[in-house]
């Protein structure tokens, strides 16, 4: 699959969970999206590293809502990334 075809399924995945995120926001958590599965660091993770890619992805998506439970579920593990973290907006 071409890298922009990787991108705009990201995109539209991730419109689909975070509704208030602003385009920009979309755009740049779809690319972190697709490069975190082209270095395979979505395959077998458990819970907590779920919930801290999530997490992860939220913010760089600049999305506002966030569930309750994913955010107890970093909150409350030792979740480690195998990914490199996004860095922070200005």
């Amino acid at each position: 699959m071409q890298t922009r075809s990787a991108v705009e399924i990201a995109r539209a995945a991730l419109r689909e969970i975070f509704p208030t995120a602003p385009e920009d926001g979309l755009d740049e958590g779809a690319r972190h999206l697709a490069r975190w599965g082209v270095e395979g660091h979505g395959t077998q993770l458990g819970s907590s590293a779920a919930a801290l890619m999530y997490m992860d992805l939220a913010r760089v998506s600049q999305e506002r809502q966030l569930p309750g439970d994913v955010t107890a579920a970093v909150e409350m593990s030792a979740a480690e990334r195998t990914w490199r973290a996004p860095s922070r907006r200005g």
